[in-house]
């Protein structure tokens, strides 16, 4: 059953992404560029399948999207301009509102397991794609929880008319809806960790987190670790700065043009990026971060919160952390008021 009210009570079921398959990605005859491909692929999906484990430690179900079929990625990637995206993120996708799971971007991927719960899912769309649709464009993960109060971006990826469309299809007159602009993904600019606990980063200048959260303590993260990722690594700054990362790797010029040709819906600006806000809280006492803050890790023992390392070393890569890279179905608690 759908029932998630805010991002901190105990999580009982919740959704893992998936990337594709090292496989899929046989067809390159470049041998490098396949390499290095497959490596990341690889890689992610062994840093998923931990963060699966660590979440079941805690005694929540996880569940896991399907992928297309191999030669569909394949005629997709060779010859219909480039391969869709992966279903690795999908708190971008969907988010549960209560009791109403809302699918702002149907993926296919999920549908296996949205139809466990098809009594409850709210979805504008006509079909697979709809170019009418009301919420085309739009991002589930511009919409943080915080029981009766609801914080919706309106800004890049979520327009005025597309938070009210929500609001009148997913929210009864019990809560109170709030503006909250960060000109990206709120649920990666501020991170609630539980009630009188914040994290927030540099992107939160539009933020009145003082005013909608009297009394409650802000830890502001300046910088996300990629930084330290660029000293020691190699990052593909000379092309386009800040672009993307690949940890453990020096990309060829010919990788280079392949993710930028091909794979370019996959990536993002990560320098811009601060991964240490995008975690998964698992309860009040316990959350998951994909690496090691100095400061974070201080401000969490501070409030009696464990920190659970679940590392993702292509975050840099998919522009995409633990946050991201789950979406919950099921928290244990009800509706209430914090604010």
């Amino acid at each position: 059953m759908i029932n998630s009210y805010t991002s901190w009570q105990p999580l009982e079921e919740v959704i893992v992404g998936r990337a594709y398959s090292p496989d899929y990605f046989d067809f390159i005859e470049d041998a490098q560029v396949r390499n290095q491909m497959q490596q990341i692929l690889s890689e992610t999906e062994e840093d998923l399948n931990n963060l699966q484990k660590t979440i079941e430690t805690y005694g929540a179900r996880v569940r896991r999207p399907n992928l297309p079929p191999k030669d569909q990625f394949v005629w997709w990637q060779t010859e219909n301009g480039g391969a869709p995206l992966p279903p690795l993120t999908p708190r971008d996708w969907q988010i549960s509102l209560g009791q109403k799971l809302l699918r702002v971007l149907p993926m296919e991927e999920l549908d296996e397991i949205c139809k466990d719960y098809a009594d409850q899912i709210v979805s504008p769309h006509n079909g697979r794609w709809d170019p009418d649709c009301i919420l085309n464009q739009a991002s589930a993960s511009c919409i943080v929880r915080v029981g009766r109060d609801v914080f919706f971006d309106n800004s890049d990826y979520l327009k005025p008319e597309q938070t009210q469309w929500i609001v009148d299809n997913c929210l009864g007159p019990e809560y109170r809806i709030h503006e909250a602009v960060t000109d990206g993904h709120g649920d990666a600019v501020f991170a609630i960790l539980k009630p009188g606990v914040i994290l927030s980063s540099k992107h939160d200048v539009n933020l009145n987190l003082a005013g909608d959260f009297p009394g409650w303590e802000v830890l502001k993260i300046w910088d996300s670790s990629i930084w330290a990722a660029m000293e020691i690594g190699k990052f593909k700054y000379e092309q386009s700065p800040g672009a993307w990362y690949v940890q453990g790797q020096t990309p060829t010029a010919e990788f280079t043009k392949f993710v930028d040709t091909y794979l370019n819906k996959w990536t993002g600006f990560v320098a811009e990026t601060v991964f240490d806000v995008n975690c998964l809280v698992l309860d009040e006492e316990n959350v998951i971060f994909s690496a090691y803050n100095r400061d974070v890790f201080d401000f969490c023992k501070k409030h009696r919160i464990n920190p659970i390392i679940s590392e993702l070393r292509h975050s840099y890569f998919w522009d995409g952390g633990i946050s991201c890279c789950t979406q919950d179905l099921t928290r244990r608690g009800g509706l209430e008021s914090y604010l």
